[in-house]
C-alpha cells in the first residue's frame, strides 16, 4: 500500500520597534500576490482485486499516481501535461515488473481565428454509447484488464493533429494520426490473456463446439505496420444540430488495435496424429463509417449510433485458406437514459452486431445482440454512491454485472468496493473469462 505524507509550511513575519523620534508612515499598498500560469492536479489510486472463484488469489494490486498541469500561455492557446506513473507487484495481469510511466496527455490547444487545433499526445472520442464501442474506435484500448477499466484510462493516447472547422451551420472535425499504435495485451498465461495469440483460445473453443478435428496451434511474431506515412490514420466527423436533434457523421481510416490470427500453414507432428496449425497474427486496416443522433424529451435522453466496418476479418469455417475473410461488419446501440430526480440516473442500451456472410460460413455466431442497462444513485449528500451495470447477451448466453459503491470521505478521499461477474458459454468473451470473478477495493486521494 502507499503511504501518503504531506507537510504544510507556515510563515511569520516580524518587525522592528521604531524609534520615538521617528515620524510615522504612511502604510504602503501591498502588491498583489503573483498567479501562476500553471495549475496542477494530482491523485494516487490503488486498486486491489480478488479472484472468487478457483483459484482464489489476489488478482492485481496497482497503485497509479497521475499528475496533471496547465499552462496558460495566452487567452487563446495552452499546454496541458499529463502523466502516470503506475506499479503492480502481484504481476498477474500483465503490466511491467516494475514502476512503469506512461504519458497521458501532452496537448498545444488553441486557436487561429475560428479553428480551434489540439495538436499532441491526446484522446479522440467519437460516439454515443456506455460500456461497449461503436465509433469510439480511434485510440486502441489497454486490454492488460479486459473491459473492465473506465474508458478514459484503458484508452491509449496517441500523437495526433485535430482542427475543428466552423463550417455552415455545423462543424468538421478533421484528424491526422501519423503513426500506427497497437491495443496493449495480455500474455497467454496473464489473467485476461485470451491464447497464445489474443483471441485465439476463443477461436479453438469454438472449433470444438462446431466439432471440427482438434489441433495443436504454433503462432509466429505478429506482423505490424511499419512506421511510415503510409501508414498513417485520418478521419473525419461532421456534426450539426437540426431542430431538437444533435447529428454527427463519421469516417475513419485507421488500423484495428488487435491483431487477427491468419492460418499461415498446416503441418505434421511425428508421433502424433494431430495436425499442427501454424498462425501468423497481423494487424488489418480499417475503414469505419457511421453516424449518431441523440435528442431530449424532459428528463428523457435518446440516444442512437451505428457503425459499417468495410473490411473486418472474420473467422470462417469454409472457403478460405487462412481462417478468415475480409467482410462488411455493422454495429449500432440505440439507447435511452433517464434522469427526473436528483439521485437517479438510469441509462439502458441496446446493441445490434452482424457481419456481411451467411451463418453456414461463419465459425461465429453472425449476429449479436445485447442489452444493458446501469442504475447510479446518491445519498448523503452525494457522498455515498451505489450504482449497478448489467449487460447480457439476448442471443448468445452470456452477462457481465458490476455493482459497485464509492464513499467520499472529506474533500480528498474516497473509497469504493465493486465486484465483476463474468459468465455464459466459452465461445463468447465473458463466458470464456467465467473463472475471472472478482472483487475489487479502490482507495483514491486526489488534490
Amino acid at each position: 500500500m502507499t503511504a501518503i505524507i504531506l507537510c504544510c509550511f507556515g510563515s511569520q513575519s516580524f518587525s522592528q520597534e521604531k524609534p520615538e523620534s521617528q515620524e510615522p508612515q504612511p502604510a504602503q499598498a501591498s502588491a498583489p500576490p503573483k498567479t501562476s500560469n500553471w495549475q496542477w492536479s494530482f491523485s494516487i489510486r490503488n486498486r486491489t482485486g480478488y479472484r472468487l472463484k478457483e483459484l482464489r488469489v489476489l488478482q492485481m494490486s496497482r497503485t497509479l499516481i497521475d499528475a496533471r498541469g496547465v499552462y496558460k500561455l495566452s487567452d487563446d492557446w495552452k499546454l496541458t501535461l499529463e502523466g502516470r506513473a503506475q506499479y503492480d507487484p502481484v504481476e498477474r495481469l500483465g503490466f511491467p515488473k516494475k514502476v512503469w510511466f506512461d504519458p497521458r496527455q501532452v496537448l498545444l490547444d488553441g486557436k487561429i481565428k475560428k479553428v480551434d487545433l489540439k495538436l499532441g499526445l491526446q484522446q479522440v472520442v467519437w460516439g454515443q454509447a456506455d460500456g461497449l464501442r461503436v465509433l469510439d474506435v480511434i485510440n486502441p484500448l489497454d486490454y492488460r484488464e479486459f473491459i473492465l477499466e473506465d474508458f478514459i484510462d484503458s484508452r491509449r493516447p496517441l500523437w495526433t493533429a485535430r482542427a475543428d472547422v466552423p463550417l455552415g451551420h455545423g462543424s468538421l472535425q478533421l484528424i491526422w494520426i501519423p503513426y500506427f499504435a497497437p491495443g496493449r495485451l495480455p500474455g497467454p498465461d496473464n489473467e485476461f490473456g485470451l491464447g497464445q495469440s489474443f483471441g485465439l483460445g476463443l477461436i479453438r473453443s469454438a472449433a470444438g463446439n462446431e466439432n471440427l478435428p482438434p489441433f495443436f496451434t504454433r503462432v509466429g511474431p505478429t506482423q505490424r505496420p511499419a512506421y511510415q506515412l503510409k501508414s498513417s490514420q485520418a478521419g473525419a466527423r461532421y456534426s450539426r444540430s437540426l431542430g431538437k436533434w444533435d447529428l454527427t457523421a463519421n469516417y475513419f481510416y485507421g488500423w484495428e488495435d488487435t491483431p487477427t490470427s491468419y492460418l499461415s500453414g498446416i503441418e505434421s507432428m511425428l508421433g502424433s496424429p494431430l495436425p499442427l496449425l501454424f498462425f501468423r497474427p497481423k494487424y488489418d486496416r480499417k475503414e469505419v463509417f457511421g453516424g449518431t443522433a441523440a435528442t431530449n424529451f424532459g428528463s428523457l435522453v435518446l440516444r442512437l449510433e451505428a457503425g459499417w466496418n468495410r473490411n473486418k476479418p472474420v473467422a470462417v469455417k469454409t472457403g478460405s485458406l487462412t481462417g478468415f475473410d475480409k467482410k462488411g461488419q455493422f454495429s449500432s446501440v440505440a439507447g435511452l437514459d433517464y434522469s427526473a430526480t436528483t439521485w437517479l440516473w438510469i441509462s439502458g442500451q441496446y446493441f445490434l452486431q452482424f457481419a456481411s456472410a451467411p451463418q453456414q460460413k461463419l465459425l461465429f455466431p453472425r449476429n449479436n445482440q445485447l442489452a444493458s442497462i446501469y442504475f447510479r444513485t446518491n445519498f448523503l449528500r452525494d457522498t455515498l454512491r451505489p450504482e449497478l451495470f448489467i449487460l447480457t447477451g439476448l442471443n448468445q448466453k452470456q452477462y457481465l454485472i458490476r455493482p459497485k459503491l464509492v464513499k467520499t470521505i472529506g474533500d480528498h478521499w474516497s473509497v469504493g468496493l465493486g465486484a465483476d461477474f463474468f459468465g455464459g458459454r466459452n465461445t463468447n468473451i465473458f463466458g470464456y473469462f467465467d473463472t475471472r470473478d472478482r472483487v475489487v477495493l479502490e482507495l483514491k486521494w486526489l488534490k
